[in-house]
C-alpha cells in the first residue's frame, strides 16, 4: 500500500532519468527577445585622466566618450512581425544613490549616460526602463524559440557613445585609479513586453582606466589682479624717503586639492619680477612714459616688519587650515641723490605659492 505523495524507488529512478535525458544547452526565449549574433558586445573606454578641481563631497568632472565598433544580433519571434522598433534597457550592477547617481567606490559615486535614438531619447541615464528607439524598420520572422533565432539585418551600436559624471563623496588625495569597472548592459526586444527583457545583454560598457586627480592649488585674492595706488610722491629720492607713506596690501591665500586635503601644508609665497629695480634688486622696479631707472617699490611683511626681496620666497605669518592673509606694504623708494623726472609710473609683478 502507497501513501499519496510518497514516491517509490522506482518511480524515484525514473525521475531522475527524465531529468538525466533533458537536452543541454535548451532554452527558451521571450517572444521578440534580442540577443548578440555571438558573446555580448564590450565596450572598452578608457577616460583618461580627469581633473575635479574642488576636493569637496559634491566636486564633479564630466567626460563624454565615444567608441568605435558595432554588433550584429539575433532575435527570436514566435510569429512574422514587421515595422517593429527596438526597445532598449539600460541596466547596471552598481547600486542607487540620489539623483542619477550610481555608488562606484568609497570616494566617488558616478552617473553614466547612454546614447539611445528615438524622439526623446538621446541620452539615457542608467539604469532606464525599456524605450523604444522609434525606429519602425525592423523585422523577425518566426522561428522556435529554443532555436538559434533570426540573424538581424541592422548592426547595432548603442552602447558606443554616452559621459561619465565622477562625483566625490569625499576628498581625496592627489588621485584616483579606476580599472576595469563594468558601469552598464544593454538589452534589446523588439516588443517591450511589459518591460521585460531577457537576461542575456546586447552590450556592456566598461571603464578601462580613468585616472581622476586633484591637483594642489592655491588662489589669491579672488583670483582677479590686485591692484594698489600710491597716489602722488614728491620728485627727489630724499624727499620720498621722508615724506612718502606706505601702503598697505592685504592679500588672501586660500589653498585646497590633493595634498591639502589631509594635511595642514605651510606653504612659501613670493612675489616675482624679471627684472628688478637696476640700482637696488632688493625692489620693484618701476615703468612709465618717462625715465624710471631711479624708482622703485619697496614691500615689506608688516607682521614680522620683514623687507620682501622680488623673487624670493616666504612663509605667511599666521597660515592656518591651509589659509590665511598675507600683509604687506608697499612705499616708493629712489635711488640715493637722484631727481624723479614727473609722471605715471607703474610696477607689475606675479605673486607665486610653492609647495613643500
Amino acid at each position: 500500500m502507497k501513501m499519496p505523495g510518497v514516491l517509490s524507488r522506482k518511480n524515484r529512478v525514473a525521475c531522475a532519468l527524465a531529468l538525466a535525458m533533458l537536452p543541454s544547452g535548451a532554452w527558451a526565449y521571450l517572444d521578440g527577445e534580442i540577443i548578440p549574433d555571438g558573446p555580448t558586445h564590450d565596450y572598452f573606454v578608457s577616460l583618461n585622466n580627469q581633473t575635479i578641481t574642488a576636493n569637496v563631497a559634491g566636486g564633479t568632472t564630466t567626460s563624454a566618450f565615444a567608441v568605435e565598433g558595432n554588433y550584429k544580433a539575433r532575435v527570436f519571434c514566435s510569429k512574422t512581425v514587421i515595422n517593429q522598433p527596438v526597445y532598449f534597457e539600460g541596466r547596471t550592477s552598481l547600486s542607487p544613490t540620489s539623483d542619477g547617481y550610481l555608488d562606484l567606490n568609497e570616494y566617488m559615486d558616478a552617473k553614466i549616460t547612454i546614447y539611445i535614438e528615438g524622439t526623446g531619447n538621446g541620452q539615457m541615464t542608467i539604469p532606464f526602463a525599456p524605450v523604444s528607439n522609434q525606429n519602425n524598420t525592423n523585422r523577425c520572422s518566426a522561428n522556435d524559440l529554443n532555436g538559434e533565432g533570426t540573424v538581424m539585418n541592422n548592426l547595432f551600436a548603442s552602447g558606443s557613445n554616452g559621459t561619465v559624471t565622477f562625483r566625490l563623496k569625499k576628498p581625496i588625495i592627489n588621485g584616483i585609479t579606476i580599472s576595469g569597472t563594468e558601469v552598464a548592459e544593454i538589452y534589446g526586444r523588439l516588443a517591450a513586453g511589459a518591460g521585460v527583457m531577457g537576461s542575456t545583454p546586447l552590450a556592456r560598457v566598461i571603464i578601462e582606466q580613468a585616472l581622476i586627480t586633484v591637483p594642489d592649488k592655491c588662489v589669491i585674492g579672488d583670483g582677479s589682479p590686485i591692484t594698489v595706488d600710491l597716489g602722488q610722491i614728491p620728485n627727489s629720492a630724499d624727499a620720498i624717503e621722508k615724506n612718502a607713506q606706505p601702503v598697505s596690501v592685504d592679500i588672501p591665500v586660500k589653498c585646497e586639492g590633493g595634498s591639502f586635503a589631509t594635511a595642514n601644508m605651510q606653504i612659501k609665497i613670493g612675489v616675482l619680477q624679471g627684472s628688478p629695480a637696476s640700482f637696488n634688486s632688493n625692489y620693484l622696479s618701476t615703468t612709465g612714459p618717462v625715465d624710471r631707472r631711479d624708482l622703485g617699490i619697496s614691500l615689506t611683511e608688516r607682521t614680522a616688519s620683514q623687507t620682501i626681496v622680488p623673487n624670493s620666497f616666504y612663509d605667511i605669518p599666521g597660515f592656518d587650515n591651509n589659509e590665511g592673509i598675507w600683509h604687506l606694504s608697499a612705499k616708493p623708494v629712489g635711488k640715493p641723490g637722484t631727481m624723479i623726472p614727473e609722471g605715471d609710473f607703474q610696477a607689475s609683478a606675479t605673486i607665486v605659492t610653492l609647495f613643500p
